[in-house]
């Protein structure tokens, strides 16, 4: 359970983010929250070590979204999927309907915004 590895190594949740800091446990960066002595990558607070699942796809799916807490926390699932829908409307192409969401629409206007709370 990932709560339980979060406080197996020292680390809490604070208003919803670990140690007050970061809103996901799993990342492949943030190397600052990966370095508890005595702890395997596994067993660290934020891990990159992945929980996989294998699902049959449906043949008429249009399309699997994943993002992170930089895209979930401007859009729900609903508004993702309709916005998705709405520039499919546009174009067909995926990554180029990716790269306007994450320019556009998830990209932080103010660099130095982001990140202003450390351990």
């Amino acid at each position: 359970m990932e709560i339980d590895r979060i406080h197996h190594c020292g680390s809490q949740i604070v208003e919803g983010r670990v140690d007050g800091n970061l809103n996901l446990t799993r990342a492949l960066g943030d190397l600052k929250h990966k370095q508890k002595e005595g702890f395997t990558p596994e067993e660290q607070a934020i891990t990159a070590n992945p929980d996989t699942f294998e699902y049959d796809m449906p043949a008429d799916l249009d399309f699997v979204f994943m993002g992170c807490d930089g895209v979930w926390e401007r859009k729900s699932n609903e508004e993702m999927v309709a916005w998705i829908y709405d520039k499919m409307k546009q174009t067909t192409d995926l990554k180029e309907i990716c790269a306007d969401l994450l320019k556009n629409e998830c990209l932080s206007m103010d660099h130095q915004q982001t990140g202003k709370q450390t351990l």
